[in-house]
């Protein structure tokens, strides 16, 4: 029927809704170029605060099994982090390293049952490094946001469940990217606002949904670097706070390097399907609809289906009409051809007879002939059965003024009408045999007249009859 935006259809669904454009790109710089922005090398500072006195957060003992221990006494109230964000088509791969200082002579001394550090670290010797990563593709939107497939590492800690549903990363204008992380029991809320190209800042805000307490709100400065910088400063950062060699990251960061990270990175499957919609390798649930036709076309088609329609039923009934009429007239001039002779028309017939046959349907000789008389000439002329429907609009088109009864004005008027029935019936008659008219006459005359003066009239008119055919032969 045709396609949609075409001059008889509604515009395409993916006029108004984007979700429903198929040529949408599938790439994430491609939808926004500001999200190139956030790809690359970053150096951050962070200031972490406790939210109860709003003071830096404290030091922590070393308490097997704690997340928030973050594995030891270290600084808590200040880390150092590098940034590695890589998007990669519809995929935004996030690796972070966090640096903490080892933590202060003084909380060091302070006694503590058990451990005050885990085995093969020393409070305020040693300082740790921990990655933590988020992996988030494109969905099937088409708004610019990305749907989280996994967290990793130290992010992991606060979001321990792997099931990150409505968990989110989104442009939310020109420079400020935020990022929502939800899961059992934690949400963590972050934005990043680039005040240039080179440099942002950061706020991070950690809340447990469980214990309806915010558990850490951080603040940072953000800085470009280069990938040599960014390397450089893992390195020296090992150095500079003295993390032990089996703590070290490996840097760039791959899925299996790690083996408490091994089979976190997502799979081919999980990011097509397993655990998000990647919009580049799945089917969209926004298909554009069938073409659907514009409504005053709709109308307009409708109006001309009832018109067709209705031009058709006239047309048949006109038809049926003409038909029916053919037919009550050819059995109306049969009839009157059973008592006189028919000419080609009934203009060539004389008054005088037309008058005759008038008075001989009208049986009560009331000048008139009424639905009754009319009826009994028509079934007792030996003409066949005429079905009621005919008769009625037989009588209908007979009693032109609708007085109910005919009178002989409008008797002659219908016969007049009648000329193709009476041409029709005078040829049959002229292709008579001798035998055939003297049977057809005798039957004719019969309802006339009886005894001599049928006979002599029937006489008179095959004498007559011959007479004529004698000269025509002789003509010819």
């Amino acid at each position: 029927m045709g396609s949609c935006n075409s001059a008889l259809m509604k515009p395409c669904l993916s006029e108004t809704d984007i979700r429903y454009d198929a040529n949408y790109p599938k790439d994430i710089v491609e939808q926004d170029i500001n999200w190139q922005k956030l790809s690359g090398f970053f150096r951050v500072n962070l200031t972490n605060f406790d939210p109860v006195d709003g003071g830096r957060t404290k030091s922590y003992p070393y308490i097997p099994g704690v997340p928030a221990t973050y594995d030891g006494p270290f600084d808590q109230g200040s880390q150092l982090a590098f940034y590695n964000h890589t998007i990669d088509g519809s995929r935004m791969i996030i690796n972070r390293y966090y640096f903490m200082a080892p933590a202060s002579q003084s909380f060091c001394q302070i006694p503590f049952q058990g451990l005050n550090a885990p085995p093969g670290l020393e409070c305020g010797v040693n300082g740790n490094v921990q990655f933590a990563g988020l992996y988030a593709a494109l969905n099937h939107e088409n708004d610019g946001t990305l749907s989280m497939a996994r967290s990793t590492g130290l992010y992991s800690l606060s979001t321990p469940s792997l099931d990150l549903v409505g968990s989110e990363f989104k442009l939310t204008g020109n420079d400020t990217y935020e990022s929502v992380t939800l899961s059992d029991g934690f949400s963590s809320t972050s934005s990043i606002v680039f005040l240039d190209d080179d440099s942002a800042t950061l706020s991070v805000v950690v809340t447990s949904t469980t214990m309806k307490q915010i558990l850490r709100a951080s603040t940072a400065t953000v800085v470009r670097l280069t990938e040599d910088e960014f390397l450089a400063g893992i390195q020296e950062s090992n150095t500079e706070y003295n993390v032990p060699v089996d703590r070290q990251m490996q840097s760039p960061m791959t899925s299996n390097e790690v083996s408490s990270l091994k089979g976190t990175f997502p799979t081919e499957e999980e990011w097509c399907g397993g655990l998000i919609e990647d919009a580049s390798c799945t089917p969209t649930p926004y298909l554009e609809p069938d073409a659907q036709m514009k409504n005053g076309f709709i109308a307009l088609f409708v109006i001309l289906g009832c018109l067709v329609l209705i031009t058709v039923g006239f047309l048949l009934h006109r038809n049926a009409k003409a038909k029916q009429k053919k037919r009550y007239k050819a059995h109306f001039v049969r009839g009157i051809a059973k008592n006189i002779t028919i000419a080609p028309s009934a203009g060539m017939i004389s008054a005088e007879e037309l008058k005759k046959e008038f008075d001989f349907i009208d049986k009560d000789k009331g000048g008139t002939i009424s639905r009754d008389e009319l009826n009994e000439f028509v079934e007792s002329g030996k003409i066949g059965i005429m079905e009621k429907k005919d008769f009625d609009a037989m009588f209908s088109a007979l009693d032109i003024d609708n007085s109910g009864e005919i009178d002989f004005v409008e008797f002659a008027a219908f016969l007049s009408s009648c000329g193709s029935e009476f041409d029709k019936v005078n040829q049959e008659q002229k292709a008579m045999t001798a035998d055939e008219k003297f049977m057809s006459a005798s039957r004719r005359l019969s309802t006339m007249e009886s005894g001599a003066v049928a006979a002599a009239a029937l006489q008179v008119e095959l004498v007559g009859e011959e007479s004529e055919q004698f000269a025509d032969n002789r003509s010819a």
